[in-house]
Parts: C-alpha cells; sequence; structure tokens
C-alpha cells in the first residue's frame, strides 16, 4: 500500500514539474523596440515624437500598437505572448522640424520608417533595434496598383484580369519605353514550415544564393536580384511617353472580362458576376505568350490589338500574378546588355527547377519595388526584398479571389498634379481598394 502511495505521489510531482515547466513557457515577454537612422541616414537627430510602432506575432496574429508620445528612441511593450514578431515603424516628420535636423529645406512632412521582420521574442526581456530611413517621398516612375488577388473563382473571373498600373509621379514627361517589369523570385514556403537545417536556407529563411548551382560569386546574396519572370516595354525611346500626373495599365489579356469571350482553345470563358471583375479592354499593354517560342500558352490568353511585353523570361504561361500575395514587383531601367546577365536554379537544385536571371544592382536604375504579402500572418513567407529597398510589404484586406487591389496612398497635390507618396515602406504606403483600372484611382 505504502509502495502504491509513494507511485503516486511521484506521478502528481511529476505532473506538476511538468505543468510548471508548460507554464514557464508561457508566461508572457517583453520586448523594447529601439529606433535609430540607418547607417546611410548619417548621424542625424530623428525627433521620434509621433513614430507609430506595430509588433505582430506571426504565430498568433495578434499585434499590438504603440505611439510614442515623448521625445525618446525606444518603447516597450510588456506583458506580451512569446513568440516570433514583425516589427513595423512609421514616422511623419514635419517640413520645419526636418529642417532642423539636416539643414534640408523640405517641401512637405517627410517620411521615415522601417521594419524588422521575424525577430524572436522568446526570454523574459527582448530588445528589438529597427533603422528608419526616409523614402524619396516623389519620383519618376512609381507602381501605383497592384491588382493580384483576382476575383472570385466561380462569379469572377479567377486570375484572368489581373493587371499593373505604373505612375508617372514626377513633374516631367517620362517614356515607358524598355522599362522593365520583374517579378522577383523568393522562397514561397511560410516561414514556419521551412526547413532551416538545410543549407540553401539563410537564417531569414531566405534562399542563400552562394548554394546555387554553379555559382561562383561570394556576393551573390547582396549584389543581385532575382528575375523570376522578367518583360520589357519596347519602343525606340520615345514611342509610349506618359504625361505628369497619369498612368500605364499593364493587363495579363487586355480585354473586356465582365463579358463572355471565346479563347484560343475553343472554349468559352464568362463570369456570373460582372461586377466582381474588371474591364482591361483600355489597358496599354499586355503579355502574350503565345509566340513564344515551346510555349503552351493558357486558352484565356488571347492575341490582342494591344502592345504586347516583350518576354525576357517567363515560366507561367500568361502575366500570372501569385494571388496569395507571395510576390515582389520591380520596376528598372538599365543600358547593360541583358543577354550577358548569367542565370541559376534555385538554390535547392530541384531537377524541375527553372532558371532564374541574376540581375546586377549596379547596373539597374530601380525606380520602384513593392513587397506583396499573405493576408494571413501564418501563410506569410520570408522577405525577399532588401529592408533598405522596401522596409515592410503591402496585403489586400480580404485576400485571394477577392476583387482587391493594392492603391499607394496620394502625398500632395501639386499644381494641380497629384504626387504619389513612396517612402519605401509598403506596410504605409499602400491601402485595399476594389480594383480600378480607370487611371484615376486615388486616396489620401
Amino acid at each position: 500500500m505504502k509502495k502504491n502511495i509513494c507511485l503516486v505521489l511521484a506521478g502528481l510531482l511529476g505532473l506538476l514539474a511538468a505543468c510548471s515547466k508548460k507554464d514557464d513557457g508561457l508566461r508572457p515577454v517583453s520586448i523594447t523596440v529601439k529606433l535609430a537612422p540607418a547607417a546611410e541616414m548619417g548621424a542625424i537627430d530623428i525627433p521620434y515624437k509621433g513614430a507609430v510602432i506595430t509588433i505582430s506575432n506571426l504565430t498568433t496574429g495578434q499585434s499590438y500598437k504603440d505611439s510614442l508620445a515623448v521625445e525618446t528612441d525606444q518603447v516597450t511593450f510588456a506583458s506580451v505572448v512569446p513568440g516570433s514578431y514583425d516589427v513595423a515603424v512609421r514616422l511623419n516628420v514635419s517640413a520645419a522640424d526636418y529642417e532642423a535636423v539636416t539643414g534640408i529645406k523640405a517641401d512637405g512632412s517627410v517620411f521615415f520608417s522601417g521594419a524588422a521582420n521575424a525577430q524572436s521574442a522568446v526570454a523574459e526581456q527582448n530588445t528589438i533595434n529597427v533603422s528608419l530611413r526616409t523614402g524619396s517621398g516623389e519620383g519618376s516612375w512609381v507602381i501605383k496598383q497592384i491588382y493580384y488577388a483576382g476575383s472570385d473563382t466561380k462569379d469572377g473571373a479567377l486570375f484572368r484580369d489581373q493587371f499593373i498600373e505604373l505612375y508617372n509621379n514626377s513633374a516631367d514627361v517620362l517614356y515607358a519605353d524598355s522599362l522593365y517589369i520583374c517579378q522577383v523570385e523568393g522562397v514561397n514556403t511560410a516561414m514556419e514550415k521551412i526547413d532551416m537545417s538545410k543549407p540553401y536556407y539563410l537564417p531569414t529563411g531566405q534562399w542563400d544564393w552562394t548554394k546555387a548551382p554553379g555559382m561562383a560569386d561570394a556576393n551573390a546574396n547582396t549584389d543581385y536580384i532575382y528575375a523570376g519572370a522578367l518583360f520589357r516595354i519596347p519602343g525606340t525611346g520615345n514611342t509610349y511617353p506618359v504625361q505628369p500626373g497619369e498612368s500605364i495599365i499593364i493587363a495579363a489579356t487586355a480585354i473586356n472580362h465582365k463579358v463572355p469571350y471565346v479563347g484560343t482553345n475553343g472554349t468559352t470563358y464568362s463570369v456570373r458576376n460582372p461586377d466582381l471583375t474588371v474591364d482591361l479592354s483600355g489597358a496599354d499593354f499586355d503579355v502574350y505568350m503565345g509566340d513564344q517560342p515551346g510555349v503552351n500558352p493558357l486558352g484565356t490568353d488571347l492575341k490582342t490589338d494591344k502592345t504586347h511585353l516583350t518576354v525576357i523570361l517567363n515560366s507561367s504561361r500568361d502575366l500570372v500574378l501569385d494571388n496569395p500575395g507571395r510576390e515582389g514587383l520591380l520596376i528598372f531601367k538599365s543600358n547593360a546588355d541583358i543577354t550577358t546577365w548569367k542565370s541559376f536554379k534555385s538554390p535547392d537544385n530541384l531537377a524541375s527547377g527553372k532558371l532564374r536571371v541574376q540581375m546586377p544592382k549596379s547596373a539597374m536604375n530601380i525606380f520602384d519595388i513593392v513587397e506583396m504579402q499573405p493576408t494571413e500572418q501564418t501563410k506569410r513567407v520570408p522577405k525577399r526584398i532588401s529592408l533598405d529597398q522596401d522596409a515592410g510589404f503591402a496585403y489586400v484586406t480580404d485576400g485571394s479571389y477577392s476583387s482587391q487591389s493594392l492603391l499607394r496612398k496620394t502625398q500632395k497635390k501639386e499644381d494641380g498634379r497629384t504626387v504619389l507618396q513612396d517612402t519605401n515602406n509598403s506596410s504605409v504606403d499602400f491601402v485595399t481598394i476594389t480594383a480600378d483600372p480607370s487611371g484615376n484611382a486615388f486616396v489620401q
């Protein structure tokens, strides 16, 4: 009997010990977010008062937000759930305050932003450092609208109606000729599902391009951007002028997706609810894969009378954006002979892997780059665009097949021209709207 009692007591003690260990793992932690100007900004004394800091738990989806009410360079979030966190910071500095600390006169408010992604916070006290950068505020070409989500799978047009809107954000006439549009290559596996023991991943979860088959460049991860798809607007140099404050629309297929049409395979495509999709018959350009050697284009990929983009690289059967949002878009021009740029398989070296173009940053005049992520936090993938190029990422609120697009915010009006906001942080530069290819969509 005594033996049985001892066994029961031992079991209870073991259970209590296990529970205690479990409770220890669930104890709240504190996270201090510390702000500083990015190294390339120099030693400027940024006035941090008013900065908005948001931390988001990648597992639970819970977010915490705070705003600096006093002049300090840090904020502490006490008693939050331990785990991995994304951190986003945005700060609007008045022109007067900016001039006071930099000596540079600004026409209006100056936006600073920063981010740190997938930061572990499991110790009792954690510090996350975030570097703040300022975008150009305005420039030349910017990506204004991205309709990647598509429309309802049964009542809409699926992904057939996707489009990209590019905008002349300058005060001068720009020419779209030879403008490159790139879908940036990156890991599309959710962070929590990545096997980090594999040698071809960086600690961030992104590809380690130094491990790509045939790679012999030690700077493969820092000096290049890798294209999953690459297109170019044709022209002689002054064929496609775009006035200040005007857009061009690039469609997957430039037709009215609200009405039925017969595809190249003889199938009739129609939608049950035309309000869910868009009329792209007024688009300026589209992508046609039917004249690409060895490509079996989608039946929906019609040869329209629009100017087709020159296809440099595309493993899809049309211009297809990732409708969950695992996407990065880049626009640039280059005087280089891109036929000399090398191509590599992704570092995991799958037999079915497609070649990706290795684009040297030094040979590119990059105008804009935008990163997107899935709406659901648990499905988000490793960040594929460096923080100095896009400190955050954007997503539509309702996710895939929602008929929603991302639209860049308006910064100001100047001489009747709308100037769009470009802080190099997509988390603060974009909002969600119902897709609108009219060229007239603007939002504050």
